[in-house]
C-alpha cells in the first residue's frame, strides 16, 4: 500500500471493510440456505427462535436499564418486540408441517405473523413519536398484553381477516404494504432525533428498520410457504434483528456509555462547553480580545514563580511588567467619537500582540491602558530594547473612518528582581514609571529609586 496516494487507500480500506462484512452474510445465507433445502421448517424454526431470543434479550436489557435512560424510547421498542415475539412463537408452533396443533393450514401462521407485524410497527411509530417523554411503564405493558390478547382472540376467533387462502389475500399483501409504510414513517422520524443516540447506536437502528422494510416487501409476492421469496423474507428478517442486537444488546453490554448515558454526556459537553465560554468572557476583553486584568494578574503570579524557581537553581530570569497608555485619548474620543476610539484601542492592542513572543502576554488594563509581561529576559538592555521597539510600533497613523490618525504613547516598566519580587510592588513601579514618563514628556522611563513611593491618586 506504501505505493498508494491517500485517496486510494481509503477506497481500499473501504472496500476491504465491506468485504469483511459481505463475505461472511453471504457464507453464513449460503448455509442457512442449504438448511432449508435439507429441512425448511428446520430454517423457519432456527430463524424464528432466534428473533424471538434477542426481542427477549431486548427487552430484559431495557427493562433493567430504563432508571439509568432519560427517554422510554429503548423500553418501549423493548416491550414491543417481546410481545410481538411471543405472536410469532405461535406463529413458530403453527407453521405448516410442525404439527404441534392440529390441522395443515397456513393461513393461521400467517395471520399470526401479520398481527405481530402490526404491533411491532405501530409500537415502533409510537415510540419514536414518543422519544422524548417519560412514560408509564406498567401501563405501557398493560396495553401491549390487552392488544396482543385481544389480536390472538380475534384468530382464535375466526375474526381476523384472512391471509392466506391457496395463496396470499389481498388484505395479507396490503397489510405489508400498510406496515412497510408504518416502518418507513418511524426511520424518517428517528432521522429528526438523530440527537438521543451515540451516531452509531442511531444508524444501526434505522438499518434494522430498512431491513424490516425489505423483509415485509419481500413477503408480499410469495406463491408458497417453503419457498424462495419466503426464505429471502426471513433472512432479511434475520438481519433486521441482528442490527437490533448490535444497537442495544452488544452496545449496551460493551460500551452502556454510548446507549445509556448518550444524553448526559451530551450535557455534559453542552456545560463544558459554556463553562469554557463563561470562562473566556470573565478572562478576556471584549473589545480587543485581549486577556483583561484578571487573566493578566493571574498570569504574572505564574510567570513570577516560574522565574524565582530558575533564580534558584542559578538560571538567571528577568521578568519586564510593562504599563502603557495612550496620550490625551480623552481628544481621540471626542474627535472620533467612542466607535472611532474603540477601533484605536483595538489597533493598539493588535500592534500590542504582534511586537512581543508567543510565549509573552499582552492585555488591556482598562481604559485605554495595556500591560505586558516579558518573560526570561537576558538583562535590562533587552528590556530597553523592548521598550523602543513597542514605541517605534505606535509611530505609524492609525487609519479610523477614512482618517489618518497620529497617536502617541507613554510607557513605564519595572524589572523582576531588580526592582522588587512582589507582584503587586512591581506593578506599582512600573505605574510610577509610567506616570514619570508622562510628566517629563519622555517616550518612556524603566523604574528607579529615585522616582520614590508615587501616588498617582494624589495628582
Amino acid at each position: 500500500m506504501s505505493g498508494l496516494n491517500q485517496a486510494q487507500r481509503r477506497l481500499l480500506q473501504t472496500a476491504v471493510t465491506l468485504l469483511g462484512v459481505i463475505v461472511p452474510w453471504l457464507i453464513f445465507t449460503s448455509l442457512l440456505y442449504l438448511v432449508s433445502l435439507y429441512n425448511y421448517l428446520l430454517f423457519h424454526s432456527l430463524a424464528e427462535l432466534f428473533s424471538i431470543a434477542v426481542a427477549v434479550a431486548v427487552f430484559m436489557l431495557a427493562s433493567n436499564t430504563r432508571r439509568f435512560t432519560e427517554t422510554d424510547f429503548l423500553f418501549f421498542i423493548g416491550a414491543s418486540y417481546l410481545f410481538a415475539g411471543l405472536i410469532d412463537l405461535f406463529h413458530t408452533l403453527t407453521y405448516k408441517g410442525m404439527g404441534v396443533l392440529p390441522g395443515e393450514d397456513a393461513n393461521l401462521p400467517t395471520q399470526l405473523w401479520i398481527a405481530a407485524r402490526y404491533l411491532q410497527s405501530l409500537s415502533f411509530l409510537a415510540a419514536v413519536l414518543l422519544i422524548r417523554r417519560k412514560l408509564d411503564h406498567r401501563l405501557l405493558l398493560g396495553v401491549m398484553s390487552i392488544v396482543t390478547i385481544l389480536l390472538l382472540a380475534a384468530i382464535a376467533a375466526g375474526v381476523f381477516p384472512d391471509c392466506y387462502v391457496n395463496g396470499l389475500t389481498p388484505f395479507k399483501k396490503v397489510s405489508e404494504y400498510i406496515i412497510s409504510l408504518i416502518f418507513a414513517a418511524a426511520a424518517v422520524r428517528l432521522g429528526r432525533e438523530a440527537d438521543v443516540f451515540n451516531s452509531r447506536v442511531h444508524a444501526l437502528i434505522r438499518l434494522s428498520l430498512v431491513f424490516t422494510i425489505a423483509a415485509e416487501l419481500t413477503f408480499t409476492f410469495y406463491v408458497d410457504v417453503y419457498g424462495l421469496s419466503n426464505f429471502l423474507g426471513h433472512i432479511f428478517k434475520i438481519l433486521a434483528i441482528y442490527y437490533i442486537y448490535k444497537s442495544v444488546i452488544e452496545t449496551g453490554l460493551n460500551q452502556p456509555f454510548d446507549l445509556l448515558f448518550h444524553g448526559m454526556k451530551k450535557r455534559e459537553l453542552e456545560l463544558e462547553s459554556s463553562h469554557k465560554l463563561l470562562q473566556e468572557i470573565a478572562t478576556r476583553d471584549q473589545l480587543t480580545g485581549l486577556p483583561n486584568r484578571l487573566l493578566f494578574e493571574t498570569r504574572l503570579t505564574h510567570t513570577l514563580e516560574k522565574a524565582q524557581r530558575n533564580n534558584y537553581s542559578d538560571r538567571k530570569s528577568i521578568v519586564q511588567v510593562i504599563l502603557m497608555d495612550v496620550d490625551d485619548f480623552k481628544s481621540i474620543n471626542d474627535r472620533l467619537g467612542h466607535l472611532g476610539g474603540d477601533e484605536v484601542l483595538r489597533e493598539i492592542g493588535g500592534r500590542l500582540r504582534a511586537e512581543i513572543r508567543e510565549s509573552d502576554t499582552v492585555a488591556r488594563w482598562g481604559g485605554d491602558e495595556f500591560t505586558c509581561i516579558l518573560e526570561d529576559l537576558p538583562g535590562s538592555e533587552a528590556a530597553e530594547h523592548m521598550a523602543q521597539k513597542i514605541l517605534r510600533a505606535m509611530l505609524k497613523p492609525v487609519q479610523v473612518q477614512g482618517q489618518e490618525i497620529k497617536i502617541t504613547v507613554s510607557l513605564g516598566y519595572s524589572l523582576f528582581p531588580l526592582h522588587s519580587e512582589k507582584q503587586e510592588t512591581l506593578l506599582h513601579y512600573a505605574d510610577v514609571a509610567l506616570y514619570r514618563a508622562k510628566e517629563t514628556k519622555r517616550d518612556f522611563r524603566a523604574y528607579d529609586e529615585s522616582m520614590g513611593p508615587w501616588d498617582r491618586s494624589a495628582t
